[in-house]
């Protein structure tokens, strides 16, 4: 079964490699706290592009019980018959999949609930039981068969996916989201670590080199940015990670995000000395910025992009330290010129009219 790992951070930093052409994402979050009403524990573990968002509860009696919270509301989600519910994925239809488990021998099985009606999700490989934790808009759900293979169910039918491991090594892949386009995200134990991956266009790509430090992918917007954890700590999110290569610039975030949607919004579950809670960071100022050498290799030209919940008043670059260009407004297009033999640090930030800043910082390397 994933781990959910498990206080709040305030600024995204991305830091890039020098490239060609790059485009980088920044963003400075706003934190609310989610709970079930008199629960103890609360766990976060989706959210669609509607905002609506999903985890689970243990009551008084420390049961757990699915839920659903929506423009304000929290609705309990409940299997029939079921002991324990866990609701793990929600997609654009507020179609939601999970987990549950039956009295008697302990067993889990997966469910879909469509249109009001559950429906049980088995593979047929399965010898101890099922979990769902993730389906896109299409209906394709991914998931973990025995706490060891990842599936995926679509159109009626079950294949399993697992990501490669050293030779020797049993099974120990899990599948944890996917987005509307098909790239779907999870962790393989391998090597004695747990690497966090995500694959598109059947290319699998892992968020940490090998022999590093843990990690997780837990999910995927239609972005490509990525939502996870490392050990049992530290959450991350890595910007548009399908456009960086094999091992994205990384962010902290509360530990741990389990989920993001296509407008940055992240959710998950953080705890406090003796309990956990849910959290919704929802994006207060979004910075995109873009980057060009131009015929010349020590000009690069820049563009930015801000927006956010409080108009944005300026977007500043700065080189090493030292602003050198502004401008009003939330958009940006300038020339800039590089020291030659030098590594440069290009810093673009935009700020809000509260203050707010996000900021994004190239490291460039100019012969």
């Amino acid at each position: 079964m994933r781990t959910r790992f498990v206080p709040l951070l305030f600024v995204l930093l991305v830091v890039v490699p020098e490239a060609i052409s790059q485009t980088n994402v920044a963003v400075t979050y706003d934190y609310a706290s989610l709970k079930f009403p008199n629960a103890p524990v609360t766990n976060v573990n989706g959210i669609n592009n509607s905002n609506v968002i999903v985890g689970s509860y243990f009551d008084s009696q420390f049961f757990v019980h699915g839920f659903t919270y929506r423009a304000g509301k929290y609705t309990a989600v409940n299997f029939p018959g079921a002991t324990v519910t866990e609701v793990l994925g929600i997609n654009d239809n507020s179609d939601i999949v999970g987990t549950y488990q039956m009295p008697g021998t302990l067993n889990f099985h997966g469910f879909l609930r469509h249109n009001g009606v559950f429906t049980k999700i088995n593979d047929p490989s399965a010898k101890i039981g099922t979990m769902a934790y993730g389906i896109n808009k299409a209906g394709t759900i991914v998931g973990t068969f025995d706490n060891e293979q990842g599936f995926v169910y679509q159109n009626g039918a079950y294949r399993t996916l697992n990501a490669p491991q050293l030779s020797g090594e049993a099974h120990q892949t899990q599948l944890n989201g996917i987005n509307n386009l098909g790239a779907i995200v999870g962790q393989v134990f391998t090597g004695g670590i747990w690497r966090g991956f995500w694959i598109t266009s059947n290319q699998i790509h892992y968020v940490e080199a090998a022999g590093s430090v843990d990690s997780q992918a837990n999910g995927i917007n239609g972005h490509g940015d990525i939502a996870g954890c490392h050990d049992i700590q530290s959450g991350f999110v890595s910007f548009l990670a399908t456009s960086v290569g094999k091992n994205p610039a990384q962010e902290t975030v509360v530990s741990c995000a389990a989920a993001i949607n296509y407008s940055r919004a992240a959710v998950g579950t953080y705890s406090t000395l003796t309990k956990s809670y849910g959290f919704l960071a929802v994006p207060a100022l979004t910075l995109q910025v873009s980057r060009a050498m131009q015929s010349s290799s020590m000009v690069v030209h820049v563009t930015g992009a801000a927006s956010g919940i409080n108009p944005v008043a300026q977007i500043q670059i700065w080189l090493n330290g030292k602003e050198i260009y502004h401008v009003a407004g939330q958009t940006l297009s300038a020339n800039v010129t590089l020291p030659a033999g030098s590594s440069d640090r290009l810093v673009v930030q935009a700020i809000d009219s509260k203050g707010v800043i996000a900021k994004v910082v190239n490291t460039i390397a100019v012969n």
